[in-house]
């Protein structure tokens, strides 16, 4: 009699789920279902989920269905005499999360996209705002596909195709550089994707360079800003909460999605081998199921004393309302707090109906990432702390990643190798 199994491919914080289909002795069939779990919520003695919450209780669900819709595809083929192998468990475990339209040729792109939206979908790992992001890149393809009266093959996407996609989206579109970039790079995940699964791709788009998203228009609030910050006098009780969600953002390094959502629970110490005691927050990112463990700083504690151990309270009840309310807030805190200086940034215009590269006073361009942005790059570059040190903090898998988000200008990193040039020379003149 055929068994449905489970099994982790790793220990770690976003550990992927192996099926295991046993048929005999000598014939099981293993493949991964690219369903995800912390390991910590994972029973070894029952191989499933940790019933300890929601979301926890809702990936058992999924597996259960999984395994009854496998079984029973193994049964009816069974009868047909079908010869059972990798492929075949691979086959089903896509058609059940309809990753794969078998009444229809996934070769065609958009077809493929589409499938590919709706198999993320059903993984709750994936955010909304990746859904969306996806969604919007459908969209686009499908304007483009009707300018060009062509219905395009995931084979036919080569160099040219991409540049004129590209060039669609700026010109059609109205798009800014940056964002039709971030456009090809997700298109050429989705075509990756394709390939994994046995789809013919154009050996081109290997070896295209989107170009860059990353630019010198990126705000940050610098430690001599947070200082006028911290001394700013709030009209009333949101502002003042805004800005002491700001304070701990900036030494927390993480999204507001994240940042908006931590709680005192989420707080522990531990004592080093001298003794000595330091508190810490752990937290999972929504984004990438990443843990991470971020020590307190004393900006941190000063704030959370304020709220008698707590963080500050929240804006609305929901993720999407918090963050809106946080971006608007920010802004007038900032423009109170004198952070006024004349910088280059991204603004919508409304005549145009698209965003503008403009020179406008800082305070306006500030929203929650700047959070995220100052943490990256006040403290890199710093030589008491190592890129891999504030990598764990951010959460960013790889230094590229990490290094997108400093804020730094070739004016700022001219200045600051110019004064370790000075302290060079002072050390020589010591020392000789």
């Amino acid at each position: 009699m055929a068994t449905v199994s489970y099994y982790l491919r790793s220990e770690t914080s976003n550990s992927k789920i192996q099926i295991q289909l046993s048929i005999s002795s000598k014939l099981k069939l293993r493949t991964t279902t690219n369903l995800s779990i912390n390991y910590k919520d994972w029973s070894k003695d029952t191989q499933f989920p940790k019933q300890n919450n929601p979301e926890n209780k809702k990936l058992a669900t999924i597996l259960r269905e999984l395994s009854n819709y496998i079984l029973n595809q193994y049964n009816k083929d069974f009868e047909k005499g079908v010869i059972f192998n990798s492929q075949w468990l691979k086959d089903n475990l896509n058609n059940h999360f309809k990753r794969i339209d078998t009444k229809v040729d996934d070769s065609v792109l958009l077809i493929y996209l589409k499938n590919y939206i709706e198999f993320k979908e059903s993984i709750s790992e994936y955010t909304e705002c990746t859904i969306r992001k996806l969604k919007n890149l459908q969209e686009r393809f499908k304007q483009y596909e009707k300018k060009k009266k062509k219905t395009f093959l995931i084979k036919d996407i080569d160099s040219k195709t991409l540049i004129d996609f590209r060039n669609f989206l700026i010109v059609d579109c109205n798009m800014m550089e940056t964002t039709a970039t971030r456009f090809i790079k997700n298109l050429k995940t989705v075509i990756f994707d394709a390939e994994n699964n046995n789809k013919q791709i154009n050996p081109q788009v290997r070896g295209f360079s989107a170009g860059t998203t990353n630019t010198e228009h990126k705000v940050f609030l610098s430690f001599e800003e947070l200082e006028k910050i911290k001394e700013v006098q709030t009209i009333n009780k949101e502002l003042e909460t805004a800005k002491d969600w700001l304070i701990i953002g900036c030494y927390l390094g993480q999204r507001a999605s994240d940042l908006l959502r931590m709680n005192k629970k989420m707080i522990y110490t531990k004592t080093d081998a001298e003794g000595n005691s330091y508190r810490f927050i752990e937290i999972t990112q929504q984004k990438t199921g990443k843990e991470v463990v971020i020590p307190l700083h004393d900006e941190v504690e000063t704030i959370l004393k304020k709220y008698d151990g707590d963080f500050p309270p929240r804006f609305a009840n929901t993720q999407d309302s918090n963050t809106t309310l946080f971006n608007k807030h920010l802004k007038k805190v900032c423009e109170i707090a004198g952070i006024h200086d004349i910088v280059k940034g991204k603004v919508y215009n409304e005549h145009k109906k698209k965003y503008e590269i403009v020179e406008i006073e800082k305070c306006y361009l500030v929203s929650s990432h700047v959070c995220r942005r100052s943490f990256a790059t006040n403290f890199y570059g710093n030589k008491m702390f190592t890129t891999p040190q504030l990598m764990a903090i951010s959460g960013h898998k790889t230094e590229t990643m990490f290094l997108q988000y400093i804020g730094k200008t070739k004016d700022d990193w001219a200045m600051q190798t110019a004064k370790t040039f000075k302290e060079l020379k002072e050390l020589k003149t010591k020392t000789s």
